[in-house]
C-alpha cells in the first residue's frame, strides 16, 4: 500500500553536513533538485537525516524509526516501510532553484560581542513549501498486531507538526507537518504507547510595546569598496518594483546588461522607459474590427447599369470614398447624412462597399489606470494617449513628457542600488575563496595535481597562491588523494562549488533589491541650501529587522520577504541567561555544564529544547506600526554631530505587532526535572523582561516582556511527572495521549515545575575576563534597576526621525517645521494624529556617557580590551580589529511622556554674538559662540530663553532663515529605566550621582541648547532597586531580592573628577 500526501514546511529546513552552506541537492547538483531522504544511504547521506534506515555503525538511525522506538519502546519493523519519498514540488521552487541564506553569529561569552569566524551560513528552504510525500508500507506486515494502529499514530504525530527534519531543530529548523491524501482508516482502539512518552509545548508571545531590533546580516557598507563597481543593469530594473512587471521584463531585455556608468544608464532609462510604456499600453490596447470602405471604382461602377445612381447621388457619396467606418452602422448612418434627401439610396451603396478585418487600437483604461497608479501619472493624460494610440511614437512622446517628472524618484533608486554594490563585500571574500577552490579541484581533475604535490603544503599549483592552497589542504586534512581523485566526487564538488558561487551572488541581488526599496530609505536633507529633506538623498537603513524569503502563492517563484526573529536568537538568548544565573549561583562546575548541555546541546549533542522562529501573528500590519531613529555621535569637545557617525535604525513598535514561537521539549524525565526548573526560571524572566533579544541592548531594545498564550502537555499517563508538573488536572483522552491544554491565565501561572535554585552567594565583586576588564559571563558587584523620572525645565526640543511633519514654502525657500521625537514611522504621511513623544534612548545614553566622561575623567582613549578607561569600560568599546568589543553593562529605555504640552518657536540663526552672562543676555555682533569647557569636555550653561528666540501660535513661517521647532514646555515629565549590571561599587556611585545630580544642578538636552533650551532635571525615583540574586531564584517573594536604593548612601561627590567645575557648569540658578 502506498500512502500519499503532502509534506508542508512549518519552518525553514536545511540539510546538509555542517562544513557546507549549500542544501544538499540531488544526484550531482546539476539540476539543483532537492528533496528530503526518504532512507539512509551513502557515506555522506549516512550524517545527515532521511526518514527511516540506519547507518552501517548505528550511530544515525531514520527519524520514523527513532519516532517509533520513542513512542512504543521497539524497534521500527523490518520491512514495514519499504519507500519513503518526499520531492520538492516544482511549484515550490524559485526560479533559479536557490533559496533563502540564513545567518547566525556567536557571542563571546566574556565581551557579549560577535566572535570573529564563529558565525554560520545555511541554504534554507522556504518556510510553507510543499513536498510531495509518498510512503510505501508492506501490507503482510500490517496484518500484525497493533502494528496498523502504531503506524497510524505515528502518522498522527506527523499530522499534528510534532515531527522535525534536517539540522538545526533546536533553533527554528526542520518543522513540518504532514497533510494525508491516501485515506488510512483510524484503529478501532489507539496503540498502547510506553509509559515514559510525552511531549509539551509552549506557545509564548512577545509584542512589540517595548522597541525591539533583530538586525538584519545585509546591507552592512564597507567604505574602503570602490564607489562605482561593475552591475548589471537587470539589477536595477528588478529594483523598481513599483513598475507593471510586463514593462520591467520588457526593460530587463533592452537594457538589463552590464551597465558603463550609473549616467549613462539613466540616460538609457530616460530613452527607454516611455518607449516601453507606449509599446506595452498599445499591446494591451490592441484588437481586431471590421471596417467598411467604398472605393471609387465601386462607386462609379453604380453610375452604370440598367438602373444607375444619378449623378447627384454620386456626387454626394463622393467624398465619402476610401473612408474607413467601423461596422454597417456607422457606414450607414454617414451616407444616409450625406445624401440628406436621396438616404433611400444607401443600401445601394452599402450592398458594394468592401469589407475589411483588420487591427486597431481602443486604449485600454484598465492598463492606463494600472500604469498611471504604478508610475504617479496624471489621469487626465488618458485623453490625449487614446489620441495617439495609432502612432507609436507619438505615443511614446507624450509618455515621455509625462514620465519625465517620475525619472528623479527612479533614478534614487538607480543611486541606492549602485550604493549597495559597496556593502557585504564577505559575499566577494567568499566566492574569490570558492573560485580558488574550484581552480584546484578543475587541475584535480584534470590530472595536473600528482599525490606527492597534494601531500606538500608548499608545492602549490602553477596559478594557485599559496595560501589559498594551504587553505584548501587545511580544510581537507581528513581526505585522502584516492578519495578527492574519485570521478564521481570530483564532479559533483564541482558542481557544488560553481553552485555555491551561484547561489550566494544571486541571494545578494535579491537582498539588495530588498534594501533598496524606498520604504528602507532614511530621509536625508539635500537641494538647495540643505532644506530639503526626503528619500532622493537618503541612503538605505543602517539596520533594519531581519527578514527571510517565505514561499507563497503569489510570489511568482521569486519568495516573498518575511520578517521574523531567528529561533537561533531566542535559544542564544535564553543559554546567555542561563549560563550567566548558574554561573553565578553554582560556579564553573560540571553541574553548570550538564544542565546548560542538556537543555542547550553542545558541538555533536542536541539539546532537549526546541526553540521555533518567532513569526509575526500579523505578518501585513501597516507601516505606520514602522518607526525610526536616528543615532548621531557627538564630538565631545564641541558638541557639534559627527556626520560620518550617524547610524539610523528601522524598528517595529507597538502592542498591535505580536509575535508568536513556540518552545517544544519531547520525552520530559522526573530525572530532568532541575533542569527544567532552570527553564521555567528562565520563562519567568522573559515575562518580566529580563531577557533581552537582538541587538542594540544598550539602546532599549530587545527587553521585551513574554507571555504564556498556551500550555500543551502529551502524555501516555495522567499521574505521576503530570502531577509534579501541573498538580491535579483534569486530562482529556487524544488517540493514544492524554491531554493537558491550558491557556490564558492557566497557562501563565502554569510553571509548578519552578523549583528554586539555591547555590553560593553572588560574588561582592563583578567576573573579570582573563585580559583583565569585566566580564559579562556571569553576575557579580551589583546589579539593578534605576527608574527615572525627567523634569523638563525649559523648552526642549528633540528633533522627530525621517521626515519633517511640517513643510511649507516661502519666497526665500523650503521651511521645514520639526515635532518632537514620537515613536512613530519615519514618514510624515503614515504618522497618528496623536503621537506618543518620547526621549531617545540614545539620547539618553549620549547624555550620561559625556558627564560620565568628565566626571570620570576618561581622557585617554582605550587601546584595546586589556586597558579600558572608565567609561568606555561602563557603556561600551568598539575597537579595531576582530574580537575589539565589548557591551556596556548599562542599558537605557526611552524615556515616554505623558500628554506633554508643547509649543511652536522660532530661532533665527546664525545666532553668533548672542552671550548669556551676568545673568543676562548680551549681543556682541560677530563674537563667536562660547564653548564653555570643563577640561577639554564642552558643556552648555543654563539660561532662559535668548531674546531671538519667539514662540509662536502655530507653524507659521515668515523666513527660511530661522529654524522652526516645535518643543515640550516646562513642567512636562518623563519616564525611563536604566538597567545595569556587574557594577563595582565606585562605578554605580559614579553613575548615580551623574543621574541624579544635587539639588541645584540639572542636564543640558536637545537642540538649540545655546539659545537656553533643553535644561532637564532627572531624579531617581524610590522604586529604584538592587537586585539580590541569590534569593531571587531561591524563591524569595519580589519585595525580598529588590532592595530599594537610598540616593543620599550612594551620592559620593569624593568619586567625581572636576567636581567644582561640573558644579558650576550644571547649575541651574539662573532658571
Amino acid at each position: 500500500m502506498q500512502l500519499r500526501g503532502q509534506l508542508i514546511a512549518e519552518t525553514p529546513i536545511f540539510r546538509g553536513n555542517a562544513r557546507k552552506t549549500l542544501f544538499t541537492r540531488d544526484g550531482d547538483g546539476t539540476q539543483r533538485l532537492v528533496s528530503l531522504a526518504g532512507e539512509i544511504a551513502g557515506t555522506a547521506q549516512a550524517l545527515m537525516d532521511a526518514f527511516i534506515g540506519q547507518s552501517r555503525d548505528g550511530r544515525n538511525i531514520g527519524l520514523v524509526n527513532q519516532l517509533w522506538q520513542r513512542l512504543y519502546g521497539e524497534p521500527l519493523p523490518a520491512g514495514l516501510i519499504t519507500r519513503v519519498e518526499c520531492q520538492l514540488q516544482k511549484e515550490s521552487y524559485p526560479r533559479d532553484h536557490f533559496f533563502d541564506l540564513r545567518m547566525g553569529l556567536r557571542l563571546d561569552e566574556d565581551r557579549w560581542a560577535a566572535e570573529a569566524n564563529a558565525n554560520y551560513k545555511m541554504e534554507t528552504l522556504y518556510r510553507n513549501a510543499i513536498f510531495d510525500f509518498a510512503l510505501t508500507v508492506n501490507d503482510a506486515a500490517m496484518q500484525k498486531e497493533q502494528t496498523a494502529a502504531r503506524l497510524y499514530g505515528v502518522l498522527q504525530e506527523l499530522r499534528e507538526g510534532r515531527f522535525w527534519f534536517g539540522a538545526g531543530k533546536s533553533k527554528g529548523l526542520g518543522r513540518v507537518r504532514l497533510e494525508l491524501q491516501t485515506p488510512l482508516p483510524q484503529p478501532a482502539a489507539p496503540p498502547t504507547i510506553q509509559s515514559s512518552a510525552n511531549h509539551l509545548r509552549l506557545t509564548i508571545t512577545f509584542n512589540a510595546r517595548n522597541p525591539v531590533l533583530v538586525g538584519w546580516n545585509w546591507g552592512k557598507v564597507d567604505p574602503e569598496t570602490p564607489s562605482f563597481a561593475a552591475i548589471e543593469g537587470r539589477l536595477l530594473v528588478e529594483a523598481m518594483r513599483d513598475l507593471p512587471e510586463p514593462i520591467r521584463n520588457r526593460l530587463a531585455m533592452v537594457i538589463g546588461g552590464p551597465i558603463l556608468s550609473p549616467q549613462d544608464w539613466k540616460q538609457r532609462l530616460a530613452e527607454y522607459l516611455p518607449r516601453t510604456c507606449a509599446v506595452w499600453l498599445r499591446e494591451r490596447s490592441a484588437a481586431e474590427a471590421e471596417t467598411w470602405v467604398l472605393r471609387a471604382p465601386a462607386l462609379a461602377r453604380l453610375a452604370k447599369g440598367k438602373y444607375p445612381l444619378s449623378q447627384k447621388v454620386i456626387d454626394l457619396a463622393q467624398p465619402l470614398c476610401d473612408r474607413s467606418f467601423p461596422g454597417e452602422d456607422a457606414a450607414r448612418a454617414a451616407f444616409e447624412q450625406a445624401l440628406g434627401d436621396k438616404a433611400n439610396q444607401t443600401k445601394r451603396i452599402l450592398e458594394v462597399m468592401e469589407r475589411q478585418r483588420a487591427a486597431s487600437h481602443q486604449l485600454n483604461s484598465a492598463a492606463w489606470v494600472e500604469m498611471a497608479n504604478a508610475l504617479g501619472l496624471e489621469p487626465a493624460l488618458e485623453a490625449r494617449l487614446a489620441a495617439a494610440l495609432d502612432d507609436e511614437a507619438a505615443l511614446t512622446q507624450v509618455l515621455a513628457g509625462a514620465i519625465k517628472p517620475v525619472l528623479p524618484r527612479l533614478y534614487l533608486q538607480v543611486d541606492q542600488q549602485i550604493t549597495l554594490i559597496q556593502s557585504d563585500a564577505w559575499v566577494d571574500a567568499e566566492i574569490t575563496n570558492r573560485e580558488q577552490h574550484l581552480k584546484i579541484k578543475t587541475l584535480l581533475q584534470q590530472g595536473k595535481i600528482s599525490e606527492p604535490q597534494w601531500n606538500d603544503r608548499n608545492r602549490a599549483p602553477e596559478g594557485v597562491p599559496a595560501a589559498a592552497w594551504r587553505t584548501f589542504l587545511d580544510e581537507h586534512r581528513r581526505v585522502r588523494y584516492q578519495h578527492i581523485m574519485h570521478p564521481g566526487n570530483l564532479r559533483k564538488s564541482i558542481t557544488n562549488d560553481r553552485n555555491f558561487i551561484a547561489f550566494l551572488q544571486a541571494h545578494r541581488e535579491r537582498a539588495r533589491v530588498e534594501l533598496a526599496q524606498p520604504h528602507h530609505v532614511d530621509f536625508r536633507a539635500g537641494g538647495p541650501f540643505n532644506r530639503e529633506v526626503s528619500r532622493k538623498y537618503g541612503k538605505p537603513y543602517d539596520t533594519i529587522f531581519m527578514r527571510m524569503l517565505t514561499w507563497s502563492p503569489s510570489s511568482r517563484q521569486e519568495g516573498a520577504w518575511e520578517i521574523f526573529v531567528p529561533g537561533s536568537t531566542l535559544k542564544g538568548a535564553f543559554r546567555k541567561r542561563a549560563s550567566q544565573v548558574l554561573k553565578t549561583l553554582w560556579g564553573e562546575s560540571p553541574k553548570t555544564t550538564k544542565v546548560l548541555e542538556h537543555l542547550f546541546g553542545a558541538q555533536g549533542h542536541r539539546g532537549a529544547v526546541f526553540f521555533s522562529d518567532a513569526y509575526l501573528v500579523d505578518p501585513h500590519k501597516p507601516e505606520r506600526n514602522w518607526c525610526s531613529m536616528d543615532g548621531v555621535r557627538m564630538d565631545p569637545q564641541t558638541a557639534r554631530p559627527v556626520e560620518t557617525a550617524k547610524h539610523d535604525y528601522l524598528f517595529p513598535y507597538g502592542e498591535e505587532l505580536v509575535f508568536k514561537f513556540q518552545v517544544d521539549i519531547p520525552d520530559l524525565r522526573e530525572s530532568d526535572l532541575e533542569a527544567f526548573s532552570v527553564l521555567a526560571h528562565l520563562i519567568q524572566d522573559f515575562q518580566r523582561g529580563d531577557i533581552p533579544i537582538g541587538g542594540e541592548k544598550t539602546s532599549g531594545f530587545g527587553w521585551v516582556k513574554g507571555q504564556i498564550g498556551e500550555v500543551n502537555w502529551l502524555t501516555a499517563t495522567a499521574d505521576g511527572l503530570t502531577k509534579k508538573l501541573f498538580g491535579d488536572q483534569t486530562l482529556a483522552r487524544e488517540g493514544m495521549w492524554q491531554r493537558l491544554t491550558l491557556t490564558g491565565d492557566a497557562a501563565a501561572n502554569g510553571l509548578r515545575w519552578l523549583a528554586p535554585l539555591t547555590g553560593a552567594k553572588p560574588a561582592a565583586t563583578p567576573p573579570k575576563a582573563q585580559a583583565g576588564y569585566i566580564s559579562h559571563r556571569a553576575f557579580g558587584g551589583y546589579s539593578g534597576k534605576l527608574i527615572v523620572d525627567a523634569e523638563v525645565l525649559s523648552p526642549l526640543h528633540i528633533a522627530e526621525s525621517g521626515e519633517p511633519s511640517f513643510k511649507t514654502k516661502t519666497a526665500d525657500g523650503v521651511v521645514n517645521g520639526w515635532d518632537f521625537f514620537a515613536m512613530a514611522p519615519a514618514e510624515a504621511a503614515l504618522r497618528a494624529e496623536t503621537k506618543l513623544y518620547a526621549l531617545p534612548s540614545r539620547s539618553i545614553k549620549g547624555l550620561l556617557r559625556h558627564i560620565y566622561t568628565i566626571a570620570s575623567d576618561a581622557a585617554a582613549p582605550s587601546p584595546d580590551l586589556s586597558r579600558l578607561n572608565p567609561v568606555d569600560a561602563l557603556f561600551g568599546w568598539v575597537g579595531q580589529g576582530p574580537n575589539q568589543a565589548i557591551m556596556g553593562r548599562l542599558t537605557f529605555d526611552f524615556g515616554l511622556f505623558d500628554k506633554p504640552e508643547l509649543a511652536w518657536f522660532k530661532s533665527p540663526y546664525p545666532y553668533t554674538g548672542w552671550t548669556f552672562a551676568g545673568d543676562k543676555w548680551q549681543h556682541q555682533s560677530g563674537r563667536a559662540v562660547p564653548m564653555h569647557r570643563v577640561a577639554n569636555w564642552r558643556l552648555f550653561l543654563h539660561a532662559p530663553l535668548a531674546p531671538i528666540v519667539k514662540r509662536l501660535d502655530d507653524f507659521l513661517p515668515d523666513t527660511a532663515q530661522a529654524s522652526y521647532v516645535r518643543a515640550i514646555l516646562p513642567g512636562a515629565r518623563a519616564r525611563f529605566a536604566i538597567r545595569f549590571w556587574n557594577l563595582e561599587e565606585k562605578e554605580l556611585q559614579r553613575l548615580i550621582w551623574c543621574v541624579a545630580l544635587e539639588p541645584q544642578l540639572a542636564h543640558k538636552l536637545g537642540k538649540h541648547r545655546h539659545i537656553g533650551f533643553g535644561s532637564v532635571r532627572l531624579h531617581v525615583l524610590p522604586e529604584s532597586s538592587l537586585t539580590r540574586l541569590g534569593e531571587r531564584y531561591a524563591g524569595a517573594a519580589e519585595q525580598q531580592w529588590q532592595q530599594p536604593i537610598t540616593l543620599a548612601d550612594w551620592l559620593k561627590p569624593q568619586v567625581i573628577a572636576h567636581y567644582s567645575e561640573l558644579q558650576t557648569a550644571l547649575n541651574v540658578k539662573s532658571l
